[in-house]
């Protein structure tokens, strides 16, 4: 058996929830990205990330963070010549400050890194899941990654409406950020579930794709209506 800490919560200096995107992306903790395939979710993490390269605002936010900051990229079903780059490009990225990875992490990994942003996508082939491990346990190892680095982990991942696997990573989320097509070219990003503020403080938003000579990229954000 394990040594077990006690902590005295009288001890426990509160503090404020930090955000890398208001209302729907915390410090520290994880935000599930959520969607149909093809929906996009793999744009919509790219265009945080390079946001967070260049220190630019996210969609609609009047404030923008001290400055440009390192963003770790996991994916494993794009290729980074043509479309991870590409795509980075598009969107005006400091290529710079993206490092990308091919295995699983640990916050000693990225001790030298300090990125602000960890994109994990998807999260299933990540994690290289062990049908014998309980899911609870290997989703732990993402939250653990989120908590000892500081950064905002976004793990992207398309979860079906059923399955044991599936509510786990929900569950595992503190806020969960939805990508759906609204027709005419036009896409929209809701939050789902929050366990750190309330919906209802948190509108959706729309965008439409727009093409440049290499890739696509996200434009016309907007309030949904």
């Amino acid at each position: 058996m394990g040594t077990i800490h006690w902590t005295t919560l009288s001890e426990v200096q509160s503090k404020p929830v930090q955000w890398l995107w208001e209302g729907r992306v915390p410090f520290g903790k994880v935000t599930l990205l959520d969607g149909e395939p093809g929906s996009g979710k793999s744009l919509v993490a790219l265009d945080m990330a390079a946001r967070v390269s260049r220190g630019a605002a996210m969609p609609l936010e009047r404030l923008k963070p001290a400055g440009p900051a390192n963003v770790v990229i996991y994916n494993d079903d794009d290729s980074l010549a043509d479309t991870i780059r590409p795509r980075l490009e598009a969107a005006d990225a400091d290529l710079t400050r993206i490092r990308c990875v091919d295995a699983e992490v640990s916050a000693a990994d990225l001790q030298d890194i300090r990125p602000s942003l960890i994109i994990l996508d998807p999260l299933s082939t990540y994690l290289c899941r062990d049908d014998d491990a309980p899911a609870r346990k290997i989703i732990r190892n993402v939250t653990r990654l989120a908590k000892e680095t500081g950064a905002a982990v976004i793990a992207v991942q398309y979860l079906p409406k059923h399955g044991s696997w599936a509510g786990e990573i929900y569950d595992a989320a503190r806020s969960v950020l939805h990508v759906s097509t609204i027709g005419h070219g036009r896409y929209r990003l809701g939050v789902t579930k929050s366990n750190l503020n309330a919906l209802s403080d948190v509108p959706p938003l729309v965008y439409h794709l727009e093409p440049t000579d290499d890739a696509v990229r996200l434009a016309g954000w907007a309030d949904s209506v």
